[in-house]
């Protein structure tokens, strides 16, 4: 019994030993490739399989606080290192550059994260499928230079100020409210809302109420518009705001601690429970609005770069673009 004992320790010991020994090589590795990198940038010192995830866990979370160290500390450009090399720009300069059309086209680079996220090969920001990324791309092009959709920009980008305007007034318009400072205006978050709002019923045609929703939390008089399709908003706005976030975390995370280490497992399935509310609600305004779609889906003969001019955009590809050009109202900073 003994001698089974002492047998079971060796093993046990030889597999302990032989993946500390693995360990180390990767260790090493993986720090031999970081210092020996090309064109090396000044950014947060990086962790073998976690990269830069221990800052943004001393800042509880909160990735805007960790990137306002990053600018505060390493300034206009800077780089992080985690399952891919990031180089972040700060400076209005380097963006410039960067989106000339001479530079490349392929912004986004391929990982395995996408796929998980269901956006790999769709829409057009994370897509490096040239074909379907120009046919995307003429859609986009198609509807948003047409003279009907310019003139419906003006009239929503007034009427939806109108309803902001007045939602200020019935909020600082009252004499006790401003002498007491009970309630501060801030602009950032009241024109994310406008966005948001904004961007949803161009887009769709379908309006949506996170004005409403926000204006409901200030004050004690509520907005007026149906409960039920404010709350509806709220819920699709946050489902936006979290695929920023989950984006930015299967972007840093390899899929090996998305799916076995159990603090970060739970964050990864609980974006993936969002993904999918996101697409439910998407499948829902594509349905309700699928005949008027396809009555305005575009037939140019004249195009024939990519062969496909003549079919119709999938229900998946319509998904995609929304969610794209529904994320141009987050506010990453906050």
């Amino acid at each position: 019994m003994i001698s089974k004992i002492l047998e079971d320790f060796e093993i046990n010991n030889f597999i302990l030993s032989f993946l500390s020994t693995v360990f180390m090589l990767y260790v090493i590795y993986y720090y031999y490739k970081y210092f020996t990198r090309v064109n090396p940038l000044p950014g947060p010192f990086p962790f073998p399989l976690i990269g830069t995830l221990p800052y943004i866990i001393w800042y509880n979370g909160d990735t805007t606080m960790f990137y306002k160290y990053c600018y505060e500390k390493y300034g206009g450009i800077y780089e992080t290192n985690n399952f891919l090399r990031c180089i972040i720009l700060c400076r209005a300069e380097y963006l410039e550059d960067f989106l000339s059309k001479s530079t490349h086209g392929m912004r986004s680079p391929n990982y395995k994260g996408l796929k998980e996220l269901g956006i790999e090969g769709k829409g057009i920001t994370y897509n490096n499928n040239f074909k379907s990324w120009i046919f995307n791309r003429y859609f986009i092009n198609q509807a948003i230079l047409s003279p009907k959709f310019t003139n419906e920009v003006i009239d929503w980008t007034n009427e939806l100020f109108n309803e902001l305007e007045g939602y200020w007034d019935k909020l600082f318009s009252r004499e006790e409210t401003i002498k007491e400072n009970k309630i501060k205006l801030d602009f950032l978050i009241w024109f994310n809302h406008y966005k948001n709002d904004m961007i949803i019923k161009l887009l769709t045609g379908e309006r949506t109420y996170s004005m409403a929703n926000y204006f409901n939390t200030l004050s004690d008089e509520k907005s007026g518009h149906q409960s039920e399709r404010v709350e509806d908003s709220e819920k699709l706005f946050q489902a936006i705001r979290k695929f920023h976030t989950g984006y930015l975390f299967f972007s840093v995370t390899t899929p090996f601690i998305r799916r076995y280490v159990p603090y970060y497992k739970n964050i990864a399935n609980d974006i993936l429970q969002n993904i999918d509310f996101t697409n439910q609600k998407l499948d829902e305004i594509i349905k309700r609005r699928k005949q008027l779609i396809d009555k305005n889906t575009f037939r140019d003969g004249n195009y024939i770069e990519t062969g496909e001019a003549n079919r119709s955009m999938t229900d998946s590809e319509f998904g995609s673009i929304y969610l794209k050009e529904f994320s141009g109202t987050y506010k990453f900073l906050e």
